[in-house]
Formats: C-alpha cells, sequence, structure tokens
C-alpha cells in the first residue's frame, strides 16, 4: 500500500514537471525571449489598400475585429490601426481600426474579396508609402504570441521614440503568415487617419466653438440684463432729485408770497393809522 502511494506522487511530480515544461517550452516557441530590434527604415512595402472596420473602446475590444476580418478572407493579412496613447486617453475614447490588406503597390485587389468586405460592412482606404518609420518585427507562432508581443514590443517602442526625440504616429500592426509587423511612420501621418477619426475631431471643435458662443451670448445677456437695471435705477435717481427740487422750489416760493403778504398787511395797517391820526 505505501508503495503505491509512492508511485502515486511520483506520476504527480513527474505530470507537474512535464505541464510545467510544456507550458515554458510554449510560451518560449511564442517569443517570450525573443530578442526586439527596434530601428529606423524604410518599410517593406509600399502603399497599401485596405478594407476596415472603424471603432471606439478599449484596445483589448479589436480582437473580435480580427477574427471577423480574418474569417472573411483568410488568405490574406489583417491589420490593426491605433490612433491614441492608452497611457493619455481614456479607455472608452480610444480610436483604432481593424482591417484586411486587399493588395499591395500599383496591384489591383481582388474585385471578389472587394465587394465581400463592402458587403459586410467594410470600408475601404489606400495607406500611402513612407519612406521612414520606426518598426519591428516579432514572431507569429500562436494566439499567445500576440500577448507576449504587445507586452514587450511597445514599451520598447516608446522608449525608442522618446529617446531619438521622433514624432511616430500612429501605431500600425500587420498580422502576415510567420510574422507580426509593428510599425509607426514618421512622414504622411495624417493619411494613416481614417475618415472617421477626422469627423469625430470636426464635431468636437464645432462643439466647442459652439459652446464658447453660448458662453459670449450668456456675458452678454447678464451685461445687457446689468446695463439694464443700472440704466432703470439711474432713471429713477434723476426723478427722485428732480421732484426733490420741485418740491424744494415750491416751498421757497410759498415762503416768498407768505412773506408779501406780511409785508402787505403791515404796509396797510401802517397807511390806515396814518390816515385816522390825520
Amino acid at each position: 500500500m505505501e508503495t503505491e502511494a509512492n508511485d502515486l506522487v511520483f506520476c504527480l511530480i513527474f505530470l507537474l514537471i512535464l505541464f510545467f515544461s510544456s507550458v515554458c517550452y510554449f510560451l518560449v516557441y511564442s517569443g517570450l525571449f525573443t530578442p526586439i530590434e527596434i530601428r529606423a527604415q524604410r518599410p517593406s512595402f509600399t502603399s497599401l489598400r485596405i478594407a476596415y472596420k472603424f471603432a471606439r473602446g478599449p484596445y483589448k475590444n479589436a480582437g473580435h475585429l480580427f477574427t471577423e476580418a480574418h474569417s472573411l478572407i483568410p488568405e490574406l493579412k489583417t491589420i490593426g490601426i491605433y490612433y491614441d496613447d492608452p497611457q493619455q486617453v481614456n479607455p472608452s475614447e480610444l480610436r483604432y481600426c481593424v482591417g484586411i490588406i486587399l493588395s499591395e503597390g500599383e496591384s489591383e485587389p481582388d474585385n471578389a474579396h472587394l465587394s465581400t468586405c463592402l458587403e459586410y460592412g467594410f470600408k475601404e482606404l489606400v495607406l500611402p508609402a513612407v519612406d521612414h518609420a520606426v518598426l519591428t518585427t516579432f514572431p507569429f507562432k500562436s494566439t499567445v504570441s500576440i500577448f507576449i508581443g504587445v507586452a514587450r514590443v511597445y514599451p520598447k517602442l516608446a522608449e525608442y521614440i522618446k529617446e531619438s526625440k521622433l514624432c511616430a504616429h500612429p501605431m500600425i500592426e500587420i498580422y502576415e503568415d510567420d510574422k507580426i509587423v509593428f510599425m509607426s511612420p514618421l512622414s504622411k501621418q495624417d493619411e494613416f487617419y481614417v475618415k472617421e477619426t477626422q469627423e469625430e475631431e470636426l464635431t468636437n471643435s464645432a462643439a466647442e466653438e459652439n459652446q464658447g458662443k453660448m458662453s459670449v451670448i450668456s456675458l452678454d445677456s447678464v451685461l445687457n440684463i446689468n446695463h439694464t437695471a443700472d440704466s432703470e435705477e439711474t432713471q429713477e435717481l434723476i426723478h427722485h432729485q428732480i421732484n426733490h427740487s420741485n418740491d424744494k422750489q415750491e416751498e421757497t416760493e410759498k415762503s416768498q408770497m407768505n412773506g408779501v403778504m406780511e409785508d402787505s398787511d403791515e404796509s396797510s395797517g401802517s397807511s390806515f393809522e396814518e390816515l385816522t391820526h390825520s
């Protein structure tokens, strides 16, 4: 009985060692220790014609769009473009688009592929060729390679861009058969922004402008009300002063009239006395 228990413990230990060894091997195979070399150079591809879908929210939610794009046309490369820095922008406001690379360079896309993408709500866009970009590649061996690549590559990309004092945006991921290309263009950057991002910027600018106008209108209204109130108070004060002056003038006139009447009475009395004595 004791021998069987020892054998069972030995089997469990062996299985645990085998399990952890398999996990470690799989992580290493997926790129856990792959050297990452960041460089600034011309990308290996030229212009890209893509079909994309735009979305807003946490970048981790982009997975379902990649799944949709890949399942739609499995033989084509997929691409993701990320416009905002998740360290500086609220997760709910992050902008990105995910799509399929229909063709490269001067070649025309397959009409059937293009029709399929448009039918499922994707939009068409041509990304320009650039002479300079910050880029690196990472092995694409499994789905785990995506998580390891994102966790390892982006900090090194950010460090390289900061140390080199470069202006690189947006961040782009291109998924090929055996590797992931991480790239950020150094030129023609505005042409990588889909129209949905531009429309939102215009909407935000218009909203800010309208808010500014409303603030000015409200301020003018307050000033007009205050001015009207001041005018009314001034008019009341003037009327009060005029009425007060009129009252004082009437009192003065009455006093003068009373004086004249008294003088007249005294004059009349003296004359009567003079006539009587005479």
